[in-house]
């Protein structure tokens, strides 16, 4: 018998349903107040992400939550990819409020200096959303 495609393998590692069930909340949450804030006049909300990066603390846990702890070859593969997709969504949120909202002005230096701010913001996101939503997932991986 063959042994089964990597890229298979990772799939059938993650359960699709407690994965979107998981990512959509603390995005429907964040999404909302970013946009009822910017909509406001206030598009200064979205400086506030790092802040947000907290929702990751709970998608870990609930993601293991609705599998049922159930242990594969990758138990933390779910909860980390929620957390990068998490900081992913995060981060592009933050650019596009960042671009559309908060225009940089015509100063070079400002031009470069909020370039390197959406990458250190993104991938920052992606890292740090990953870090929390690992931890949770394993505290609660211990519960089960």
């Amino acid at each position: 018998m063959s042994e089964p495609s990597n890229s298979s393998s990772v799939l059938s590692s993650i359960h699709a349903g407690a994965f979107v069930r998981t990512l959509l909340p603390p995005l429907i949450v964040w999404g909302g107040m970013v946009a009822a804030a910017t909509l406001a006049g206030q598009p200064g909300i979205i400086c506030v992400t790092p802040m947000a990066w907290l929702l990751a603390l709970w998608c870990g846990g609930h993601y293991i939550h609705l599998v049922g702890g159930v242990h594969g070859r990758r138990p933390l593969l779910g909860p980390g990819l929620l957390g990068a997709a998490l900081g992913l969504c995060m981060g592009v949120m933050f650019i596009l409020v960042s671009t559309f909202y908060m225009p940089v002005g015509p100063d070079p230096g400002e031009a470069s200096r909020a370039q390197v701010l959406y990458v250190v913001l993104s991938l920052g996101g992606v890292i740090i959303c990953t870090l929390l939503s690992l931890f949770t997932g394993w505290l609660t991986m211990r519960r089960y």
